[in-house]
């Protein structure tokens, strides 16, 4: 029971330092769904239809897509509770259609999945939450900018460069295999940039 408490303690914490109201943290945690997906588990398949946009409370998730012809799959973004939090499949998200991409988790991970169709509600009613919920998509939708802008025409060694100073938390939290799935290179060539 003092394990449950302080873990809500912990989210409402986390929630509240979004500029939340704690009325608005309240009504977020009445619609929110706790998750717990243990390492190396999928939270999201590839052809799942997905409503859910997902806050990180503890642990990280590598997504992994399908590309061109739907015959080669690749990592293409990461998440973790201390970089960038949030995230979602965001073909299924804003279509409704299956999605292409998967969620995997690197640790074991705590995340809140608010559905699409509530939290859009709640944001009618409150314009602190439409903030956060505006954030949410903004933060998504531009660290998978990012990211893509980085790997269109950069060299291998400035992308791991860029991974080194901008993400330094996927090079620490990250298994290397997706980091040199990423980059689309092998992961003994990833190894041999790492030593130079």
């Amino acid at each position: 029971m003092k394990t449950k408490i302080n873990k809500e303690k912990k989210i409402s914490t986390v929630l509240l330092s979004y500029h939340l109201s704690p009325d608005s943290v309240n009504k977020l945690l009445e619609i929110a769904k706790v998750i717990f997906v243990k390492n190396k588990t999928n939270l999201i398949n590839i052809g799942d239809v997905n409503q859910n946009c997902y806050f990180i409370l503890e642990g990280g998730f590598v997504a992994r897509s399908f590309y061109f012809d739907s015959q080669k799959i690749a990592a293409t973004n990461f998440f973790l509770n201390d970089y960038f939090p949030f995230m979602g499949s965001l073909d299924s998200f804003l279509t409704g259609v299956k999605t292409k991409t998967e969620l995997i988790a690197v640790k074991n991970s705590l995340v809140l999945a608010f559905h699409k169709s509530e939290i859009e509600k709640l944001m009618v009613e409150k314009q602190d939450i439409s903030m956060f919920y505006l954030r949410m998509m903004t933060e998504i939708l531009g660290n998978e900018t990012e990211l893509k802008t980085v790997l269109i025409g950069s060299s291998k060694k400035d992308i791991y460069d860029y991974l080194i100073e901008k993400c330094n938390p996927v090079i620490k939290n990250v298994p290397a295999k997706y980091i040199a799935e990423f980059m689309g290179i092998s992961a003994e060539w990833y190894s041999k940039l790492k030593k130079r």
